[in-house]
């Protein structure tokens, strides 16, 4: 249930293997120049690992007990593999393992699938994720479709990308029992978001800050039941680093206002911050 997979698989994956759609990467030569283009590569492929130090799903403090305590950690890693159908075209697998940390047995496995097609500085985007939790005990599973559509804009100074993001949960149904459905068939959640890229050392290190906000449609419950409406606004900041042409490491800070208290564990004032390390093949 990672908030990025879906969402940032898009992104990265257009950022891998459609490069000018993210960034402005227009040069202008002499005519009497000769530039001869290295040949693109038909695929890419990434691994990544990190920590957080709570696991914040769609607004949802997911580790923290209706008993109290703020909430627990999470380690994950992440892989997958992007075919370049063609210029404007990618499809990208993945799977993503997580494990809760500190005093949760929190377990999860996430499958997802993602095609993108560019239009010059626009991308849309499908996808779906299968998604497996299972805690010591028990068994919850979803299956979700999600729709991306994506604008970049080149400032000079800066990137700006704003998204609009939409899911829709398929089922199984959410109920009492050990094997059941995360949220309710049919659940469905919007999320709006921009992020942007500020350069410090071109194509070395940059300051990525986002704010998003997600309406949420039957998908999280309060303690009243499911509801519809605001859900959550959401701000952060990442500093990528990149060492090398491989290896890129980063750490980041967020903050979440949550409009209701999503799942009974969510306080309506959340910080967190974690840092990964990812791999480009």
């Amino acid at each position: 249930m990672k908030l990025n997979k879906s969402i940032v698989a898009l992104t990265s994956l257009v950022a891998f293997a459609a490069t000018p759609l993210f960034a402005g990467t227009g040069k202008t030569f002499k005519e009497t120049v000769v530039v001869e283009e290295e040949e693109s590569s038909w695929y890419n492929a990434a691994l990544s690992t990190g920590y957080d130090s709570l696991y914040m799903f769609r607004g949802w403090n997911v580790l923290r007990g209706k008993d109290g305590g703020y909430g627990n950690g999470l380690w994950w890693t992440d892989a997958n593999f992007t075919w370049n159908i063609s210029e404007n075209d990618t499809l990208t697998v993945g799977g993503w393992q997580a494990f809760g940390l500190s005093k949760s047995n929190y377990r999860e496995f996430d499958a997802y699938l993602n095609y993108v097609h560019s239009f010059g500085d626009l991308a849309v985007g499908l996808g779906y994720t299968f998604y497996y939790a299972y805690p010591q005990g028990s068994q919850d599973f979803a299956n979700e479709l999600n729709a991306k559509v994506a604008y970049a804009l080149d400032l000079g100074f800066m990137s700006l990308t704003p998204s609009v993001t939409y899911f829709f949960n398929l089922g199984p149904d959410y109920g009492p029992g050990d094997e059941v459905g995360l949220v309710d068939t049919g659940s469905s959640y919007l999320l709006i978001r921009v992020d942007g890229s500020v350069p410090i050392i071109k194509d070395t290190l940059s300051i990525d800050p986002y704010a998003a906000f997600g309406l949420n449609f039957g998908y999280n419950y309060d303690q009243s039941g499911s509801f519809d409406g605001a859900n959550n606004l959401e701000f952060g900041v990442s500093l990528p680093w990149k060492v090398n042409e491989i290896i890129t490491v980063s750490g980041y800070v967020a903050y979440s206002y949550a409009f209701e208290n999503i799942w009974g564990t969510t306080q309506p004032n959340t910080f967190w911050g974690g840092g990964k390390v990812a791999f480009a093949f």
